[in-house]
């Protein structure tokens, strides 16, 4: 059995911190959040896969199962949504309040240095979209 991914250790991280252990579902084509709202929390995905996208909608990403995303609104100082996130196929998500984030952060150090590694891979991925 091989050693679990650092997306994996985050997602297993933030179930076992999210104090009310709060997970969603979403059908597909369902909007999670929109670009311009206030964010409040950050997601992980359980099962299914998520779109991202910004500005006309032509850049996109997709997370899958074991990714995290969101994490932007809850660092930012206007904490808005800078993107469209949507299911596209049956989702379960776990959700962490920013609260359980910074509580982590604080009690935690390697909570965030897990954040740290699955944000720089996802800015890799999306650097190598746009070269």
């Amino acid at each position: 059995m091989s050693a679990p991914t650092a997306d994996q250790q985050l997602l297993e991280s933030m179930q076992a911190l999210s104090h009310n252990g709060a997970i969603l579902e979403f059908e597909p084509g369902a909007v999670i959040f929109r670009a311009g709202d206030r964010g409040d929390c950050m997601f992980g995905v359980l099962e299914g896969r998520v779109r991202l996208t910004w500005g006309d909608g032509s850049q996109a990403e997709i997370l899958s199962a074991g990714q995290c995303f969101g994490q932007g609104a809850l660092v930012q100082p206007e904490r808005r949504r800078h993107g469209t996130a949507t299911a596209l196929e049956p989702t379960r998500l776990v959700l962490m309040q920013r609260q359980g984030m910074l509580f982590a952060l604080d009690q935690l150090p390697v909570f965030g240095l897990q954040l740290l590694e699955s944000t720089e891979r996802r800015l890799q991925t999306l650097r190598a979209l746009v070269a």
